[in-house]
């Protein structure tokens, strides 16, 4: 099968197939459906005319690039032109047509003559039409029964297959191409469109094995939302996910209509009519059952960060990255064995749940000397290789150090890594490098795709020492200061032009005018500036000194009203916030909207403008920089809130921590010296905490903290404060009591929180605590003696032997 019709999508192969067609058309004179069996541009006139696929199939890519002639009698199986995709079938099997430019109205299911050569540059030897001649309307192939492991395998790669298995997922796609009003299109229903663009559905099917994409056309009937959770039946061509270098990480079926689907059996019910799920409970729906398969591979280590994950890859580019909790001392260049299950939701191959087994052998991976364009293309995952740049930025942070370099029009980022598995930050730190200077970058290739088709977002290099960047050229002399002084220099030099000019041309009023009047209107665009830069400077400094959230948007909204003339405009917040007061639709003859994103590219909300007539470019100038400044105003809101609960809350319970604790123990403290107050202190500490940790492992005692603060916390009030002050201690603060039989009662709630068994990772564990109570002013007035009460009195509590 060819790789286009797989991750790297229908658009590309459009665009290369037309750029080779319409020059094989120029130099071939004529129409490229007019040419004779093997008379393409670049067919081998002395190969032999190959007549079925299994021959097809039989040659390398090498081959197959040669451009042997073939003459096909085949079956479309799929024939998408428009989005790139055909197929064809005989009866030695399926191949991928490489879609022509003004290809002929044909259907799926035809009997067709396809004439041209081969062709071998994806995953498989494919086809090159030069024509395809309708035969006869015919019917689709017998339909091979396929498993999952199958279509993995590629045991029918491009073959029509049958599939039985349950729908995850349904959606209605569109695809990127507008209609042609003009184009007669073949085969389409006035419902296969939407708003100019054809509609398709795109699911998911569980299949005995793992999860087959589904690309259904023709399905203008199909009810998505009914699709979901039925059994179904379906027929298609069978094809390959890839990574960019051509490593199949998944499976995916081409469907010419909903024709080809049989329900088997119903869903169950309609989706939408489930209970309603509290968002922080939806964990107790999963199940998951995994069968996979035990992998071992072998291979030299690029990459070992302990604790959390390592690469190997072999002298021939075989690369992988290993997730795995393996802490022992492993060097770069060991070969190591690992066993672990493949993981199917990385970009290519990963294995995770490993374990490592160090070699004494050593083999060292020479990295590759790359090119930004095909490591953004994926053409080296998890793959040693080195990069040279222009060094653009540089930033140190404590748990990583970052540099931004320049490669040619692009950028991409160099990370070193500090934080290791304990989330403890070591010592090996990148040094300070002179920006603009050129580097050379030596680290592992993570390319970050997403989508259903696993498109290449962006690459980063992971860094594995200091050693790993080397300075080629120090910074140019043209820096930033120097341009401003020939800047300043050349504006001198063209003021005393323009003096000198003006003196010269006194004599032409109507020209003196057009000067001072386009001088006039600088001014005024640099006043406007000044202003624009004034207002947002005022801006930054509100968003710097921690002012409400509104009151700094609001100043916003008012810097972008002022340069709107008659217009208004609010901001939407993803939160259901509004600020500003919106015109109604019918009111506002232009409606601009600008969605605002957070620095990791999280939508926030919107910027909405209103104005009587269209806006000009200065307007979206200043709707761009109110969006900027919505998005930083924002960010830094929620960076000063999370700091803040981070040095308030303790991490993994998170019930307040000690410094949380003891300002709220002064507070009421100085509300009960004032008004005669009386409050208590309940010191907890956990029986046996250690022998968790020594039966079970320090996971299941974090589990089993978790849990058990969880319980204290639903039995106390919403006015009472529950703190971890240490491993396994914890103080709950009762800020109003009536007197010590309140706190006995509130002392049995905690205490019956052991009656029930907790439930840690399958295993049932009992647990208990010895508690002790101070009230205030009765055992102590001042925070040590209440403490040093409640202790005392928890530890006379404590059993002489904990169970």
């Amino acid at each position: 099968m060819h790789p286009w019709s797989g991750s790297k999508g229908c658009v590309l192969s459009g665009i290369r197939l037309s750029i080779w067609l319409v020059v094989l058309s120029l130099f071939s004179g004529g129409s490229v459906f007019a040419q004779p069996a093997g008379a393409g541009a670049a067919s081998n006139p002395e190969s032999p005319v190959l007549t079925t696929v299994a021959q097809i199939h039989a040659l390398s890519l090498r081959q197959a690039a040669t451009s042997v002639p073939i003459r096909l009698h085949a079956i479309l199986t799929y024939y998408e032109p428009s989005d790139g995709l055909v197929f064809a079938q005989d009866a030695t099997g399926g191949i991928f047509v490489e879609p022509q430019l003004n290809a002929p109205p044909l259907r799926a299911g035809d009997l067709v003559t396809i004439i041209g050569s081969t062709v071998g540059d994806g995953f498989s030897a494919n086809v090159r039409p030069t024509a395809i001649q309708l035969d006869k309307s015919g019917s689709f192939p017998h339909a091979v029964p396929a498993t999952w492991h199958d279509l993995m395998r590629s045991t029918y790669d491009s073959d029509y297959v049958r599939l039985t298995g349950k729908v995850r997922d349904a959606t209605v796609q569109l695809t990127t191409a507008q209609r042609d009003p003009a184009a007669t299109e073949t085969g389409w229903d006035k419902d296969d469109w939407i708003n100019g663009h054809r509609r398709y559905i795109l699911m998911d099917l569980q299949t005995d094995g793992g999860i087959v994409r589904v690309h259904m056309e023709h399905a203008a009937k199909i009810d998505p939302l009914a699709l979901l959770d039925s059994q179904v039946t379906i027929e298609g061509v069978t094809g390959g996910i890839f990574d960019g270098k051509y490593q199949q990480i998944g499976a995916e079926l081409w469907m010419s209509s909903a024709e080809h689907m049989r329900v088997l059996g119903a869903a169950p019910g309609n989706p939408t009519a489930l209970p309603l799920t509290r968002i922080s409970r939806i964990m107790t729906g999963y199940y998951g059952s995994d069968n996979s398969q035990r992998v071992h591979v072998r291979g030299s280590v690029t990459l070992y960060q302990p604790g959390l994950q390592m690469t190997l890859e072999t002298p021939d580019g075989e690369a992988l990255l290993v997730n795995s909790y393996e802490q022992s001392p492993i060097q770069l260049g060991q070969v190591v064995d690992v066993v672990g299950f493949p993981d199917p939701h990385g970009y290519s191959e990963v294995l995770t749940e490993a374990s490592v087994f160090p070699t004494p052998s050593r083999q060292t991976i020479q990295p590759i000397a790359a090119a930004w364009n095909d490591a953004h293309l994926g053409r080296y995952p998890y793959e040693l290789i080195s990069l040279e740049g222009k060094l653009a930025a540089e930033v140190h942070e404590p748990h990583q150090d970052t540099l931004v370099l320049q490669s040619g029009s692009h950028v991409f980022s160099a990370i070193l890594p500090r934080t290791v598995w304990n989330r403890e930050v070591d010592a090996v730190a990148l040094p300070d490098y002179h920006i603009g200077s050129t580097v050379r970058v030596t680290g592992i290739c993570f390319v970050h795709a997403g989508g259903p088709w696993n498109t290449e977002r962006w690459f980063d290099l992971e860094l594995r020492s200091p050693q790993d960047i080397v300075e080629l050229a120090p910074p140019s002399w043209w820096t930033v200061r120097h341009l401003l002084y020939l800047s300043a220099a050349l504006l001198g030099l063209m003021m005393t032009a323009l003096l000198w000019a003006m003196m010269l041309q006194r004599k032409v009023r109507r020209q003196t005018e057009q000067i001072r009047l386009a001088m006039a209107q600088e001014a005024a665009r640099e006043r406007q500036t000044a202003y624009l830069e004034t207002e947002r400077a005022r801006v930054l400094e509100a968003i710097n000194s921690m002012q409400k959230l509104e009151d700094v948007l609001e100043m916003i909204l008012r810097l972008v009203r002022s340069q709107l003339g008659d217009g208004t405009c609010w901001c939407e917040l993803a939160s259901g916030i509004r600020v500003g007061e919106p015109v109604p639709s019918e009111a506002a003859t232009t409606r601009v909207r600008r969605d605002i994103h957070s620095g990791a590219g999280e939508r926030l909300g919107s910027l909405v403008v209103t104005a009587g007539n269209e806006c000009t470019p200065h307007q979206t100038e200043v709707l761009e920089m109110g969006g900027r400044l919505a998005a930083l105003a924002i960010d830094n809101r929620r960076l000063y809130e999370t700091l803040i609960h981070h040095s308030q809350y303790d991490q993994l319970t998170n019930a307040a921590n000690r410094f949380l604790l003891e300002s709220r123990l002064d507070e009421v403290l100085a509300h009960a010296q004032h008004s005669g107050a009386h409050f208590a202190l309940i010191y907890i500490d956990l029986d046996a905490f250690k022998q968790v940790n020594d039966l079970y492992g320090h996971r299941a005692g974090d589990l089993y903290l978790q849990q058990v603060a969880e319980r204290f916390s639903e039995k106390l009030r919403g006015m009472d404060t529950l703190a971890r002050i240490g491993g396994d201690e914890f103080i709950a603060l009762i800020p109003v009591v009536r007197g010590r039989a309140e706190v006995g009662e509130i002392v049995q709630r905690l205490s019956k929180c052991f009656d029930q068994p907790f439930t840690i990772e399958g295993r049932r564990v009992r647990g208990s605590a010895s508690i002790g109570i101070a009230i205030y002013p009765e055992d102590g007035t001042s925070k040590e003696e209440l403490k040093r009460v409640a202790d005392a009195e928890m530890y006379a509590n404590k059993p002489s032997v904990v169970p």
